[in-house]
C-alpha cells in the first residue's frame, strides 16, 4: 500500500472516531477542528477456560454437623396416689409335715379319726399311709336302728426313675349300714328280736380289699410315645355272701406329629360275680330255698384319637370300640368329636362335643350309689349310646367365668333303684335296667376374688323318657348347687356347700316276686309310684388355725334340717354337728 493511502485511511478512521463531536458541532452549526494524532486500540477479550479434568470417583466424607437446639421443656410436677401394696414373703420351698392328725366328735354319738403320714420331698421315692374312721349310732326316729360306721386304710409308694414313674397302692375299706327303711313299732321290733338273725337281717357290711400298679414315662420329648398303664385288682363281698373280683387294666398311649396329637386308650376290664340269692323274703331273712347264680364277663375296649390344637381352637375326632363278652358277646362302636374355637382372647369360647362308651356295672359300683341295695342284685352293662352337648364358656372379666350348656343323652340299661319288701324289716332297694333319654339345659358362674375368696354357683334342668318303667326313679327334674370358700388372714377359713334338689319320682313293689318277670309272660309288674319331696342341704365348715400346725374346726350339715329321703323310706341325718381339732407333726 502506498504512504499516500496510508494516510488517508489514518485520517478517515480519526474521522469517524471525531464523528460525535463533528455531528456535535454540526447540529450547533459551528466549524469542526481536528488536532493531534489518532492511534485506535482495541481491548484485550477475558476467555473462559473449559478444558476438561480429571474427577475421582471416591468422593469425600463430608463432616456431620450437630445442631443443638437450646429448647427447655416445661413439665408441670403432679402427685399420683398409690394404693397399699400387701408384701407376701413367700419360702421357695415351704416347710412340709409328715404327719397330720385329725380327730372330732359329733351329735348321735359321732366320732371321728383320720390320719396321714407321707415322706415329705424326694428326688428318689414317695411314700405314704392314709387312715379313716366315722362312725354314728344313726339317732333317727321312728324308723329301725341307723347307725353305721366306715373304716378305710390306703397305703401307697411310688419310685422315681429317670424317665418312668413306677408306684403300688394297697387299699382296704369296709362299710356297714343300716336296713332301717321301716316304721319301727313295737310288734315288729318283737317279731325281729324272735329271729336267730335279727342282727344280720337289719345290717350289711361291704368289705373292699385291693391292690394298684402303676408305669407311667416322664419323657420330656414330646415326640417319643408316652404312656401310662395301669392295674387294679378289688376283691368286693358283702355279709349276704355275695362276691365280686374285678381285674382293670388301662393303658394311654399318645405320641405327637407334626402338630397333631395321636392317642391310643385300651380297657381290658374282667368282672367275675357270684350272687346268693334267697328266697322267701326278699334276699335276706329267713329262707326258703337259696340259688347260687354266677356272672362272668371280660371287656375289652380300643379308643383311638386325634387331636390337633392351634392358637385359637382345639379339634378331638375319635372313636371307641368295645367288645363285651358278659353273657352274651356283643360289639359296640361309639363316635368320638369335640371341637371349641376362642373368640376375643378366650372371653368366649363355643364349643361342642359328641361322647359315647361302654360302662361296667358291678357290685362294688353299684352299692357305692345305693348301699341299701338287695344283697344279690342283677348285674347288666350300660351304654351311653350318645351325648351330644354343646355351650359357650368364657369370661366377663379375670375374677368371674361362665358355662353355658346343653346336652341330649341316651343311655341303654341305665340302672334305676325301686323299693322292695324284705318282710318284716322293711325295704331294700332293687335294681332295675332301662334306656333313658335325658336333655339337660344347664349353666354354670363363678367369682374368684384373689385366694381369700371363691364363689361358684350351678344350675341344671333335666327332662327324662324311658322305654320301659313309667318314670326315671329317683332322678331329680333340676339340681342348683353353690359352693363357696373365705379365707380371712390366714386364720379362719369358711366352706359354705349348698344343694337344692326338686321333687322325684320312686317307687316300691308290693311284692317281692314283682320285681321278678313273670315266668309265662316275661313282663315286670309296675311299682307303685311314690313322689320323693324336693330338699335343701345346707353344709357350713369353720376351721381357725391357731397355729401352723394346730388348728379347730366345726362342720355343721344340713343346717336347714330338712327332713327329705335320699330314696323311699330312707331318710337322712337332721342338723348334724362335729366339731375338734387337727395337728401337724
Amino acid at each position: 500500500m502506498s504512504t499516500t493511502m496510508q494516510r488517508s485511511l489514518a485520517a478517515l478512521g480519526g474521522l469517524f472516531l471525531l464523528a460525535p463531536a463533528l455531528i456535535a458541532q454540526v447540529e450547533n452549526g459551528g466549524d469542526y477542528v481536528i488536532q493531534g494524532i489518532f492511534s485506535p486500540t482495541i481491548a484485550d477479550a477475558q476467555k473462559i477456560d473449559l478444558r476438561p479434568e480429571p474427577i475421582d470417583t471416591i468422593l469425600p466424607d463430608q463432616a456431620v454437623k450437630y445442631d443443638v437446639l437450646t429448647v427447655k421443656a416445661v413439665i408441670p410436677a403432679t402427685v399420683d396416689s398409690i394404693a397399699a401394696a400387701r408384701l407376701n414373703v413367700v419360702e421357695s420351698q415351704q416347710k412340709l409335715y409328715k404327719g397330720f392328725v385329725k380327730g372330732g366328735f359329733g351329735l348321735y354319738t359321732t366320732p371321728l379319726g383320720e390320719v396321714y403320714y407321707d415322706q415329705t420331698r424326694s428326688r428318689e421315692n414317695a411314700y405314704g399311709v392314709h387312715l379313716k374312721h366315722l362312725s354314728s349310732n344313726g339317732g333317727l326316729k321312728d324308723v329301725g336302728p341307723s347307725d353305721y360306721s366306715t373304716n378305710k386304710a390306703d397305703l401307697f409308694y411310688n419310685h422315681y426313675l429317670r424317665n418312668h414313674e413306677v408306684g403300688g397302692r394297697f387299699m382296704y375299706d369296709r362299710r356297714r349300714v343300716s336296713y332301717y327303711g321301716y316304721n319301727a313299732v313295737d310288734s315288729i321290733e318283737y317279731l325281729i328280736n324272735t329271729l336267730d338273725t335279727k342282727e344280720d337281717a337289719r345290717k350289711q357290711v361291704y368289705n373292699d380289699l385291693g391292690f394298684a400298679v402303676r408305669v407311667r414315662s416322664l419323657y420330656k420329648d414330646s415326640t417319643l410315645i408316652a404312656h401310662d398303664v395301669n392295674l387294679e385288682v378289688h376283691a368286693y363281698s358283702n355279709l349276704s355272701e355275695s362276691k365280686e373280683t374285678n381285674v382293670r387294666i388301662t393303658a394311654d398311649l399318645s405320641k405327637n406329629e407334626q402338630g397333631d396329637r395321636y392317642g391310643l386308650g385300651i380297657v381290658v376290664d374282667n368282672n367275675a360275680y357270684r350272687s346268693l340269692y334267697r328266697e322267701g323274703v326278699f334276699g335276706e331273712g329267713t329262707t326258703v330255698s337259696t340259688a347260687d347264680k354266677r356272672t362272668n364277663g371280660t371287656m375289652i375296649g380300643l379308643i383311638p384319637m386325634v387331636k390337633r390344637e392351634g392358637d385359637k381352637y382345639v379339634v378331638r375326632v375319635g372313636a371307641g370300640l368295645y367288645v363285651d363278652a358278659q353273657n352274651t358277646t356283643t360289639f359296640h362302636f361309639y363316635p368320638k368329636a369335640y371341637a371349641s374355637y376362642s373368640l376375643f382372647d378366650d372371653i368366649l369360647v363355643p364349643y361342642i362335643g359328641f361322647e359315647g362308651e361302654r360302662k361296667r356295672n358291678s357290685l362294688r359300683s353299684l352299692t357305692r350309689e345305693n348301699p341299701w341295695l338287695i344283697g344279690a342284685p342283677a348285674l347288666k352293662n350300660s351304654s351311653l349310646l350318645y351325648d351330644l352337648y354343646g355351650g359357650i364358656r368364657g369370661s366377663f372379666s379375670s375374677k368371674i367365668g361362665f358355662d353355658v350348656r346343653l346336652g341330649y343323652s341316651s343311655t341303654e340299661d341305665k340302672p334305676l333303684y325301686i323299693s322292695a319288701p324284705n318282710y318284716p324289716t322293711g325295704d331294700r332297694m332293687a335294681v332295675v335296667y332301662d334306656r333313658v333319654d335325658i336333655f339337660v339345659v344347664g349353666g354354670e358362674l363363678s367369682y374368684r376374688h384373689s385366694d381369700a375368696m371363691r364363689l361358684k354357683a350351678r344350675v341344671d334342668f333335666y327332662t327324662y323318657t324311658t322305654e320301659v318303667e313309667n318314670e326315671a326313679w329317683n332322678l331329680p327334674p333340676y339340681k342348683i348347687s353353690f359352693g363357696g370358700t373365705y379365707n380371712l388372714r390366714e386364720k379362719l377359713f369358711v366352706n359354705v356347700e349348698a344343694l337344692i334338689l326338686g321333687q322325684r319320682k320312686s317307687a316300691y313293689y308290693l311284692q317281692p316276686t314283682d320285681a321278678t318277670p313273670d315266668a309265662t309272660t316275661g313282663l315286670i309288674t309296675q311299682p307303685v309310684e311314690f313322689n320323693l319331696n324336693g330338699y335343701l342341704d345346707l353344709h357350713l365348715g369353720l376351721e381357725y388355725r391357731y397355729t401352723k400346725r394346730l388348728s379347730v374346726f366345726l362342720d355343721m350339715s344340713n343346717l336347714s334340717a330338712s327332713k327329705y329321703e335320699q330314696y323311699y323310706q330312707y331318710g337322712v341325718q337332721r342338723g348334724l354337728l362335729i366339731g375338734g381339732a387337727t395337728y401337724s407333726f
